[in-house]
């Protein structure tokens, strides 16, 4: 299907636009994003494994309605007038709304190194003037309102509980949490009033277009009337359609990109003093859009009683103008359990293990895969009676660590990755890590050494296969711990500091080389044992070698060893020409391979035309991925792209 271009127009006569014209227009897929009033286009995140997890801030990066719009749903429709920091730059009263703490200089420890204590005296002034500015705003809407007891005024009563938490001494990342919990409460109160005394008049009344307000947050839509009604109100609104519903006559202001959330936090928690990495659990995943707006408003903690904001606010839209959540066939009776933040639990991820391995990770830094084995990873036959006999298969594990592994693990792999990359090229360890013994040296605190301690049960057998697994990992990071405040890659020194929040070019490079190095180890594995038998000769095993090398442009398979190219490059280049010489090279090394496709016997390029050229290159991949999967379990890691295709 192809995707329309878009270019500015305006019918004549047309002095306003309605809530299907496009003073901004982005395309998303095979679907069209506009908005009729707002300058720019958030990014959307929708994919259905996109998991809910407390980052180094203590809130929930793009996620949450409180941080970035999400897609409006009629039991939260007041989260489309929660408001956006920006529009508040100005307004001193609302700065601690978005306070970030800051270790170093808002935390006053128990102890000197401790990690226990309180917030400053003057933080905490600010912090209570705005359960005060809450109070008071709630006070007038129930006068306004008779005196009715409306859910509000329970929330302002939760808000001064999480408040009273501050009077405690906590520890550190604890006091983090509990700072963005108390400014949830403060945003969800402040939105859901500005629902009541202004919004909610403006959409009964509909004759009038109000000009939108850029304080509120505002939501996306697939449903028209709902976004007729939203604009009508002067919230700003972004519409999805299918490509295919757009009319040719829409009027179009400008064509924009969408604007990423780059100001949000998206990194880890970090211990402040020893900087290792102590991620927060992943509370829910895989949700729909109701559910997401549930799970990002649950408390942490049951440090309060009291009952979380629950979804009271009623449209005056309803029947066939209230868009309903979709319910998944097969789905309609389960349930998503919440799982309570608990302070007293290690802090540890654990869902990466759980996430669909067959697509890419929908993440902002996950560089986007080769389309060729996307495809691949798509059209593969997944049944698990493919699989072969245990007797028969090949080592499933990780020559390194899962990409879907890289937010969480940065500092910790950048400090053992040398030690590892070397072991990996002398010795080629058998068995390999699986993705779980990669979490467990990654996230473990090494802080004594393993022969010293009495170990016993799950726990202790986890440290003890770590400890075989990864001997000088577990020393690297055992002496990060212990001070150094920079690591290395590539020639560079990174301080482990800027990794809380890391740049994303830097983190693109990181996974690239993860993902670019993973492909080469399991090519090389997968056909050392399909070909084993082959390979016993000298010279045969000499020529492979020369045939893998015209794959890659390194002189070591096992080691980077190159600059980054400044393009796509070899597999991944942008035109057929430029990859067709590594895909031939790619389809001879399979060709030996026991159920190669006839139909690739030929080359690529036997009959001249593009369509055969790319359904070869395709057909190449499918195999590859299969053969992959039927010998090991899982599917294999991918080339990915350093840049992104435009």
């Amino acid at each position: 299907m192809s995707i329309p271009v878009f270019k500015p127009f305006m019918s004549f006569g047309d002095r306003y636009l309605t809530a299907t014209d496009a003073f901004c227009v982005a395309t998303y897929g095979h679907r069209v994003i506009t908005t009729p009033n707002m300058k720019f286009i958030p990014q959307p995140f929708d994919n259905e494994f996109d998991i809910i997890q407390v980052w180094a801030d203590g809130r929930y990066w793009a996620m949450a309605p409180f941080q970035w719009p999400q897609t409006y749903d009629d039991l939260y429709a007041r989260s489309f007038a929660i408001p956006r920091r920006e529009a508040y730059l100005d307004d001193t009263s609302m700065t601690y709304v978005w306070f970030r703490p800051n270790f170093s200089s808002d935390f006053v420890p128990l102890a000197a190194g401790s990690l226990f204590g309180q917030l400053k005296t003057d933080i905490l002034g600010h912090l209570k003037r705005l359960y005060e500015k809450a109070n008071k705003r709630v006070s007038s809407y129930k006068i306004a309102r008779m005196h009715k007891e409306d859910h509000v005024v329970g929330w302002v009563h939760a808000m001064r509980a999480v408040y009273e938490r501050f009077q405690q001494a906590m520890a550190w990342h604890d006091i983090v949490i509990v700072v963005a919990e108390y400014q949830r409460r403060f945003l969800d109160i402040w939105a859901v009033l500005d629902f009541y005394e202004v919004i909610e008049s403006r959409m009964r009344f509909v004759n009038t277009t109000h000009k939108v307000d850029p304080k509120w947050m505002g939501c996306f839509t697939q449903d028209v009337a709902i976004a007729t009604k939203v604009h009508a109100a002067g919230v700003p609104v972004w519409l999805i359609r299918d490509a295919r519903l757009i009319p040719s006559n829409m009027n179009i202001v400008k064509v924009v990109s969408f604007t990423p959330p780059d100001d949000l936090i998206i990194g880890m928690y970090h211990d402040p003093l020893k900087l290792f990495a102590q991620p927060f659990d992943i509370i829910a995943r895989g949700l729909n859009n109701r559910q997401r707006h549930e799970a990002t408003r649950q408390p942490y903690s049951d440090f309060e009683k009291l009952p979380a904001p629950k979804p009271q606010v009623e449209l005056v839209m309803m029947e066939s103008l209230v868009g309903k959540a979709p319910v998944h066939k097969g789905k309609a009776k389960m349930k998503v359990k919440l799982a309570p933040y608990d302070i007293t639990v290690p802090r540890q991820n654990k869902a990466a293990s759980g996430r669909n391995k067959w697509s890419n990770i929908d993440h902002p830094y996950m560089p986007p895969m080769n389309s060729f084995f996307k495809i691949a990873l798509e059209e593969a036959k997944k049944e698990f009676l493919r699989i072969k006999h245990p007797r028969d298969q090949m080592d499933d594990g990780y020559s390194l660590l899962d990409p879907g592994l890289f937010v969480n693990y940065l500092a910790n792999w950048l400090a053992c990755r040398p030690t590892w990359l070397e072991r990996v090229y002398e010795e080629s360890p058998r068995p390999l890590p699986r993705a779980q013994n990669w979490r467990d040296v990654l996230i473990s605190q090494h802080t004594q050494d393993p022969s010293n301690t009495q170990m016993s049960g799950k726990t202790g057998r986890s440290k003890a296969t770590t400890a075989t697994l990864f001997p000088k990992e577990v020393t690297v990071l055992r002496a990060l711990w212990a001070g150094p405040t920079n690591v290395h890659w590539c020639g560079k020194d990174i301080a482990i500091s800027t990794l809380n929040n890391p740049p994303a070019d830097l983190v693109r490079q990181i996974v690239y080389e993860i993902c670019e190095q993973s492909f080469r180890y399991e090519l090389l594995d997968l056909d050392e044992h399909l070909g084993c038998d082959a390979r016993k000769d000298k010279e045969v095993r000499k020529e492979r070698m020369e045939l893998l090398h015209s794959i890659f442009p390194s002189k070591s398979l096992r080691v980077w060893n190159r600059d980054f190219p400044q393009e796509n490059d070899r597999l991944n280049a942008p035109s057929f020409d430029a990859a067709l010489p590594y895909f031939e090279s790619f389809c001879k090394v399979l060709s030996t391979w026991e159920h190669f496709p006839k139909s690739l016997d030929q080359p690529l390029d036997a009959t001249g035309r593009e369509h055969d050229i790319w359904k070869g290159m395709k057909e190449c991949c499918l195999f590859y991925v299969q053969s992959y999967f039927d010998n090991t379990g899982r599917p294999p890691i991918v080339p990915h792209l350093l840049y992104s295709v435009v």
